[in-house]
């Protein structure tokens, strides 16, 4: 295949992680989400646990702000240079890295972002609220009130972690090559869609 890149954005409990498990199994490459932290871990120094529990959650300036002028500039610098930040700059590093080294999926991270006009192909996958409730609900042993809270909360996160590194907006259409509801087609008709879609583009993929 040639040289392809593909960056999955997911809203939480869609089944993005699994859609870009099989696209990459259905392809032949790697698929870049929890050996994504073991490579920013190797480049920062920083320890792999720490990214997993920290990553995607950007330092937020109002949390600085006391209405002293003086005061507010040194708390946003610290914000900007918080641990957060840190983490964005090891794993960006590692998405650079990794995309020019080879053909592979990457899921999450503000990738797709990250790699814009670098030739990479972004997808944004989303569900109906109920199948995100339920499959989180299932995948963490939690009953549906719960599952719905954490779906909010990391929704919000993801939002937040991805505009405050982006131009455009996430989930929104003109952030992504392709939008495509995990509901509607399930895992492996999505991955299907993908590969698809991307054999439409110029230089296109092949999986022979």
């Amino acid at each position: 295949m040639e040289h392809m890149v593909i960056c999955i954005g997911r809203q939480y409990g869609s089944g993005g992680r699994e859609i870009g498990e099989r696209l990459a199994q259905k392809l032949g490459i790697n698929c870049y989400d929890k050996l994504l932290i073991k490579k920013a871990a190797e480049i920062s120094g920083l320890n792999e646990e720490y990214i997993s529990r920290e990553e995607e959650k950007p330092a937020n300036p109002l949390w600085y702000l006391s209405g002293n002028i003086f005061a507010d500039t040194a708390g946003i610098g610290a914000a900007f240079y918080s641990g957060s930040e840190v983490i964005y700059n090891a794993e960006k590093a590692a998405i650079e890295q990794i995309a020019q080294r080879e053909s592979c999926v990457i899921i999450g991270r503000s990738a797709s972002e990250i790699l814009r006009n670098k030739g990479c192909f972004s997808v944004f996958i989303y569900a109906d609220g109920h199948d995100r409730i339920a499959r989180v609900s299932a995948r963490n042993g939690i009953d549906e009130k719960e599952a719905s809270e954490r779906i909010r909360k990391i929704d919000k996160m993801r939002q937040r972690y991805f505009n405050a590194y982006s131009e455009t907006g996430w989930g929104k259409a003109e952030s992504y090559d392709l939008l495509l509801s995990g509901s509607r087609f399930g895992v492996e008709n999505c991955a299907d869609l993908i590969i698809s879609a991307i054999s439409m583009t110029e230089g296109g993929v092949s999986n022979e």
